[in-house]
């Protein structure tokens, strides 16, 4: 579990980078290629799942990834972005019970799903590769430029550093 957390951790370390080193503007600039979304829209999506998560946890209550808020300012105000990412962070290196159960209700399903603290943290880590890996794409169609590990998954990584 440590080190699912540690890893989550990272990608959001790689996402606070990424805003620091945008040029103004270019967060909430719509990219048409990739489904007219913003870089912006991508870093909400990923921090509501984590805050989503991090709250279901600290109220004992089901965790439904449906139940985001969607906060526009997440989108399009890049310190908002930045002191989001920095808690979530910092909440995911409090987390101490990786036997924890949970209720997941999740895409419409009428009845919640039986899942733990770990599994769901297993899924943070995918689901953020995959919004970080449009997130690089978005970038790099803007003219700017993302580290050659931003949005690939660990698993890859690891791979491509033995071969």
């Amino acid at each position: 579990m440590k080190n699912l957390l540690a890893m989550n951790m990272e990608l959001l370390d790689q996402a606070i980078q990424m805003i620091r080193n945008q040029p103004d503007g270019h967060y909430s600039q719509t990219c048409r290629e990739v489904f007219s979304s913003t870089i912006g829209q991508h870093v909400r999506h990923c921090v509501e799942h984590y805050e989503e998560f991090l709250t279901a946890i600290s109220e004992g209550r089901i965790l439904d990834y449906e139940k985001r808020p969607r906060d526009l300012r997440l989108e399009t105000d890049t310190g908002e972005a930045l002191r989001r990412l920095t808690a979530v962070r910092n909440s995911l290196g409090e987390l101490s019970d990786p036997g924890h159960g949970l209720e997941v209700m999740d895409n419409g399903a009428s009845t919640p799903a039986l899942s733990s603290t770990a599994r769901e943290v297993q899924y943070l880590l995918s689901h953020t590769v995959h919004h970080f890996a449009l997130i690089a794409v978005i970038a790099g169609l803007g003219g700017t430029s993302v580290p050659d590990d931003f949005g690939i998954a660990p698993s890859t990584l690891k791979h491509r550093n033995r071969a």
